[in-house]
């Protein structure tokens, strides 16, 4: 998988069905023969055949470069490579000899629309959150909850050709039998991570815009008490909650950054992808992405168990088993730091809750409540004034003993009113977190509204 370097060569990816007809003589062609292609240039392309071909023989080849558009050209052997003896399989290679201006022209325009850099070199990537790349519209930004279009409707051929020139042979096979794949991909100074994925049988795929450099917390505008809660606590269970797209990553990246530069130990990372990499600190940091170094979180979790890792981060919380381990993992005397997808604390509890039938439940949050230590939850909104960036709003639940006691009860509604009470010990609930960002005039007052009536829905 392309990940640490940019595709900036013009030959790329090309996996089509092509036709070739080899040149006789006198005008005459051979049977027109149909294969699968390998990558293209401006100058030849690549392809598979089922019989030898002799270097410098002609070959008239016919491509598409639509979904609709097709364009021909003569061309020469140039190369010749054997991938399977066993079964007469080759790799041949060709030099365009002969094509007319138009169809040099359509090549050269196709060649530009399926290359990611040159893509990406045309975005103004100032307060863009998102790229999505979908068949049927053109390239489609999403800035501060607004999107924005740029360039021409992309066709299901063209879509198809960009995205796979992302991935290597082996995760090209991979995406091709599960249908989904998670990867990062460097640009310039940013690291971009992409989810690509089917949607109604096309490929298509969201790019999410990383920045290299990771923030403090204050940079991202979390309280003090966070840097609090992860330095306090030598061991147990701390989790950052929030709704797609609310910087959960980066608060875990940013607070793991923190941490390393305080303490001295062992920190070991389980996500997918990784998004941030953590630089050289006093502590010893291991990043282990799925897919590449562990299998599933489980299996690298229980792993982790016996490497002695005095933190202990998983990038996010989807089942039931995983969830089991991180209780284990706070259990045994690691600080524990994973992320859930809930927009409040209550949701959180509610959340963890679900994945277990019900019999089991109360033995879940009995040990829950001995090991969880506190919520993050966050929420992303506009700025009224400067360059429009996002700003960050929290909820913080700091669990005390009558927080570890309504747990273990299950009547977490009690949670908010904990909330309000220990506004001292640094808690503070997502109504007045938002309501200090209107006062101060950094949000519009719409934002306030908009919370106060999903809170009473």
């Amino acid at each position: 998988m392309l990940k640490h370097n940019q595709r900036k060569e013009l030959r790329l990816k090309y996996k089509n069905s092509i036709l070739y007809e080899e040149y006789l003589g006198s005008g005459l062609y051979g049977t027109p023969v149909t294969t699968n292609s390998f990558d293209i240039s401006i100058n030849g392309l690549a392809f598979y055949a089922s019989r030898e071909l002799k270097l410098k023989s002609q070959l008239k080849i016919t491509c598409y470069v639509s979904d609709r558009e097709n364009i021909t050209f003569m061309s020469h052997v140039i190369r010749l490579q054997i991938v399977k003896a066993d079964v007469e399989l080759y790799l041949v290679g060709v030099e365009i000899s002969e094509i007319s201006e138009e169809n040099k022209q359509k090549l050269k325009i196709f060649l530009q629309e399926i290359n990611v850099v040159a893509i990406l070199d045309t975005i103004d990537m100032t307060n863009v959150v998102d790229i999505h790349f979908m068949v049927g519209y053109p390239i489609v930004l999403k800035k501060m909850g607004k999107l924005v279009t740029m360039g021409k409707v992309l066709d299901e051929f063209t879509i198809k050709n960009l995205l796979v020139n992302l991935l290597d042979e082996d995760d090209y096979a991979r995406f091709m039998k599960q249908k989904d794949i998670n990867f990062i991909y460097s640009y310039q100074e940013k690291r971009l991570r992409f989810n690509m994925h089917f949607q109604q049988g096309k490929i298509e795929a969201v790019c999410r815009i990383i920045n290299s450099r990771i923030p403090t917390p204050s940079q991202l505008g979390l309280p003090p008490v966070t840097e609090r809660m992860v330095t306090s606590f030598s061991r147990g269970l701390i989790l950052i909650s929030g709704r797609t797209g609310s910087g959960k990553t980066t608060t875990l990246a940013s607070l793991i950054c923190y941490l390393s530069r305080i303490i001295s130990g062992v920190i070991i990372s389980i996500e997918d992808p990784i998004e941030y990499i953590q630089e050289k600190s006093p502590c010893i940091i291991k990043q282990r992405e799925l897919g590449d170094d562990t299998i599933s979180y489980a299996s690298a979790l229980r792993n982790a168990l016996r490497q002695n890792p005095d933190v202990l981060v998983i990038g996010e919380i989807l089942d039931k088993e995983t969830i089991e381990l991180l209780l284990t993992a706070a259990e045994s005397g690691m600080l524990v730091l994973s992320t859930i997808h809930s927009a409040t604390v209550t949701q959180v509890m509610d959340r963890i809750v679900s994945f277990f039938p019900s019999e089991t439940q109360h033995h879940i949050l009995t040990r829950l409540s001995l090991v969880l230590k506190g919520i993050i939850v966050q929420d992303l909104f506009p700025r009224i004034m400067g360059d429009e960036s996002l700003v960050l709003a929290t909820e913080v639940f700091l669990v005390n003993e009558i927080g570890r006691k309504i747990i273990r009860e299950g009547d977490w509604k009690q949670i908010s009113d904990i909330i309000l009470m220990g506004k001292t010990q640094g808690m503070q609930s997502m109504k007045d977190s938002i309501e200090e960002l209107v006062k101060k005039g950094i949000i519009d007052m719409g934002y306030l509204k908009e919370y106060y009536q999903m809170s009473n829905a």
